[in-house]
């Protein structure tokens, strides 16, 4: 989808920069990426099993489109401290230089699987790796993401508390908003990773 696209230029995909999806779902955005630049190498999340998610499907997709394969496609829940250094370890147990995703919104949250937001997640993981010495995201790097904003919230009352990006070692970076009805838009939001 166009979407995908958009958040690949915002988070400037380019040959040789390593991208992650930590909800990969079908894997649009890494898709996007390697057609944007096929020399970059894309890791995919999702916790989704084969019978929801069809990894071959996914593989065979890139191969139809003569795409470079994901460097890995790992199934499994992104928050589990024991999958993210699977995901490291498929670029060489580097960070990423770049985060791209679109999170699953309202699907965790309907099941009770997590009181906090996707972002949220993503934040708490970035500063649990960095407090590890193991980070997710490489200084320098960005995190592009998607959240939706409904009814009479605000931009500011969805984003993380700045707490939260301090201890993930992020800082906003830009922020552009998609309105898709009267009651709901979705907000393209990157981050530049500062930590040391």
């Amino acid at each position: 989808p166009l979407t995908a696209f958009i958040m690949c230029n915002v988070a400037g995909v380019r040959d040789g920069l390593t991208v992650l999806d930590p909800y990969a779902g079908s894997c649009s955005i890494l898709l996007a990426a390697a057609m944007m630049a096929p020399r970059c190498t894309t890791v995919g999340v999702e916790i989704a099993h084969d019978g929801r998610v069809n990894r071959e499907d996914i593989r065979r997709d890139f191969t139809t489109r003569n795409l470079t394969l994901p460097q890995a496609l790992i199934q499994g829940d992104c928050t589990d401290d024991l999958i993210r250094p699977i995901a490291r370890d498929a670029i060489g147990n580097q960070p990423f230089d770049l985060i791209i995703t679109d999170p699953p919104y309202g699907i965790r949250e309907s099941t009770n699987y997590n009181a906090m937001t996707p972002i949220d997640e993503i934040c708490t993981m970035l500063s649990h790796d960095l407090e590890a010495n193991a980070p997710l995201l490489q200084a320098g790097g960005k995190l592009v993401v998607l959240l939706p904003v409904r009814g009479e919230e605000t931009i500011h009352q969805v984003l993380p508390r700045q707490e939260l990006l301090e201890r993930a070692g992020l800082e906003l970076d830009q922020m552009m908003e998609q309105p898709l009805n009267y009651g709901l838009s979705r907000w393209l939001v990157s981050f530049q990773c500062r930590h040391p």
